[in-house]
């Protein structure tokens, strides 16, 4: 019978990095659990917690408020569905926003509610003295890697951010923070990617504008000759690591535009090709729909929100096509392209079966 646990060093290395290469973190930390020779031959993701190579990014966390200590994920490039057991949340923690690639941000039940980012596959933690403030609804993002920054943005005008060895959160409070542009420089980390110094409030302005002037190529007049805006939603989102932005006309079609921050161009986009888009307030996803049975590829899924109802919008690239569906939410446990667009637009109105 083969002696596994005597296998070649150089051996272990290479498989262990096959799961690396599409992020199933969970059956890595499975082959390193085998023996203590498979162990000693891979690192350990424990030793430091901002080691992007364990960081989940293709990942996202569905059913945020099921109100259990287990949470479900989908690999948004492979269509792998895994549920982790999160033992934290039912003693010492309770969840506080989930950060795009599957990161957990986690508050202390008592004491002064510091504030941790949790690994759900790995386990690692990153902690910060700082208390989370008391809001009730955040939306959550990690700015860099070797000292990240997390940023926690609220419902009511306000935006808090705080390194790991901060206090107390820092604060700024404007009505401008709700504005989608605000939310999308931070999703996508634009003012990060050519400014590295001074303040996350000095730096997120600068970073809105930027966006405006790159999409006021293609949409000179933002407004109508009456006033009413023609750009009635936009949204960012990375695809394959590009970062594309998607625009809503208010009476006319979908576009999607290629943004380069860096050399200050952007480009129309007629083709995603076997991806497809799902764009929304809290979050968005950009999946192979070849690995989502349901899902149609090159085309973008929305919630169109009716006063107290939720449309499900589907966008075809290909015909410039519009249509609707009434289905949010089936009954399968396999998540539909309808759950997927619902959860992106409204996630803290998840619901699964």
């Amino acid at each position: 019978m083969a002696d596994w646990a005597s296998l070649p060093a150089d051996l272990i290395i290479l498989i262990s990095d096959t799961f690396l290469a599409t992020e199933d973190l969970d059956y890595y930390m499975d082959f390193r659990a085998v023996c203590s020779s498979w162990r000693s031959a891979t690192d350990d993701p424990m030793a430091d917690p901002r080691d992007p190579r364990f960081r989940p990014r293709r990942w996202a966390m569905l059913d945020e408020v099921h109100q259990s200590d287990a949470r479900l994920f989908v690999n948004v490039d492979t269509g792998r569905f895994v549920r982790k057991d999160l033992p934290l949340l039912s003693s010492r923690y309770y969840l506080v926003a989930s950060v795009a690639g599957s990161l957990i941000v986690l508050a202390e039940k008592t004491g002064g509610h510091a504030a941790l980012v949790l690994n759900p596959f790995t386990c690692s933690m990153i902690r910060v003295k700082a208390p989370v403030p008391p809001e009730v609804e955040f939306t959550a993002h990690m700015i860099g890697s070797s000292s990240p920054t997390l940023v926690l943005v609220s419902g009511y005008r306000s935006m808090y951010w705080a390194d790991a060895e901060d206090e107390n959160f820092h604060i700024h409070n404007a009505e401008h923070i709700n504005h989608p542009f605000v939310r999308m420089a931070l999703a996508g980390g634009i003012y990060a990617a050519a400014r590295e110094l001074g303040s996350l409030a000095s730096l997120l302005t600068p970073a809105t504008y930027d966006i405006l002037d790159l999409l006021s190529n293609p949409f000179p007049d933002w407004s109508s000759g009456t006033g009413e805006l023609a750009v009635s939603r936009c949204f960012l989102v990375e695809s394959q690591g590009e970062m594309l932005v998607v625009v809503k006309l208010r009476h006319g079609p979908m576009n999607v535009f290629r943004i380069d921050t860096v050399a200050n161009m952007i480009e129309p986009v007629k083709d995603i090709g076997s991806r497809a888009l799902f764009v929304g307030d809290c979050r968005c996803l950009s999946i192979d729909a070849d690995k989502f049975a349901s899902t149609d590829a090159n085309c973008i899924y929305y919630v169109d929100q009716a006063e107290l109802t939720y449309d499900i919008c589907i966008y075809s690239l290909k015909d410039k096509i519009e249509s609707f569906s009434s289905s949010a939410v089936t009954h399968t446990f396999q998540i539909s392209k309808y759950q997927l667009a619902y959860y992106v637009s409204v996630s803290y109105l998840w619901h699964y079966i």
